[in-house]
């Protein structure tokens, strides 16, 4: 666990949307949170076939995730020296929105940057708020891959068996882990509910679609089928794919005052082409709260275009 003084992270509210007024779902009351942001996290109501994805990134100013020597986002919140403790808050955000997530999603690049990186709550409040709402101990950890060469195959997260996991891949990247995982695994069936939240020895695998391409659609609905309400999504990659198929609901967006600069940098969509002036989302803020003049925090709801 890591100790959160409240009185450390204290967020100032600049901006709140009267949209967040309809939204009446509130999955984990926290004191801490309130004492934090001022009001609870509150969400739509659940969609009854895909779960609601958010997602929450740390960038600079210019908009870059990481720097080009330091490829994990935890340093573009960690080296800015005149913050003070706004990188305490930005971590405390994760951690906030990872209480409310039935479920949490990493890509193979970013498991890469990190060898112990497990998706939990690691604010004892907040863990004790999430398991007195009805949530399971941990939030479900999703490896997503499309073929499972990005996907370090000794990393702690695939082998440990306290928080349970599941790893989603194509047909082609199911090819790739019968030849090269060492560790246990077992197939998971479609059309049909699984227990995912408990912890297992061997790693659940999920195959979707066809050759080196998932069906989303269908990795979402398989979700939402298996009591995945919200999905907190921490792979800035898969987060931009889902805006390129309408499917990402919000994104905490937290600003870093640094400058980064050049395009050797990882930013959002780096590896695919940009949307078109007459086609593209809108993002609604609803809210905008400030730790100091270093670093703010944002939260934006999309907007597609039908």
């Amino acid at each position: 666990m890591v100790d959160f003084p409240a009185s450390d992270i204290k967020l100032t509210n600049c901006f709140r949307s009267s949209v967040l007024d309809s939204f009446t779902q509130i999955p984990v009351p926290s004191q801490k949170i309130r004492s934090v942001r001022s009001e609870n996290l509150c969400f739509p109501e659940a969609n009854g076939t895909v779960p609601y994805t958010i997602a929450s990134f740390v960038n600079s100013v210019d908009g870059r995730l990481a720097f080009n020597d330091k490829p994990s986002a935890f340093y573009i919140a960690a080296k800015n020296t005149y913050a003070g403790n706004g990188s305490k808050a930005d971590f405390w955000m994760l951690n906030a929105l990872r209480c409310i997530a039935d479920a949490a999603l990493i890509g193979g690049n970013s498991m890469a940057t990190d060898s112990d990186y497990v998706m939990t709550v690691l604010d004892s409040e907040l863990q004790n708020d999430r398991i007195k709402a009805g949530l399971s101990e941990y939030p479900l950890n999703i490896i997503m891959s499309l073929d499972c060469t990005d996907v370090p195959l000794d990393h702690n997260l695939l082998r440990q068996t306290i928080v349970p996991k599941i790893l989603i891949t194509s047909p082609k990247g199911y090819e790739y882990i019968r030849a090269n995982l060492k560790i246990p695994y077992t197939l998971i069936e479609k059309n049909r509910t699984h227990e995912l939240f408990k912890p297992k020895a061997e790693l659940p695998v999920f195959v979707s679609g066809k050759e080196n391409s998932t069906d989303v659609r269908e990795i979402m609905c398989f979700l939402r089928q298996n009591n995945v309400k919200r999905l907190l999504i921490e792979s800035p990659g898969y987060a931009h794919y889902l805006i390129t198929q309408g499917m990402m609901n919000e994104f905490f967006l937290n600003h870093s005052g640094i400058y980064v600069g050049g395009n050797d940098t990882m930013i959002f969509g780096k590896y695919t082409k940009g949307f078109k002036a007459d086609a593209h989302p809108h993002m609604r803020m609803l809210s905008f709260d400030i730790y100091n003049e270093f670093f703010t925090f944002g939260r934006y709801q999309f907007i597609y275009d039908k």
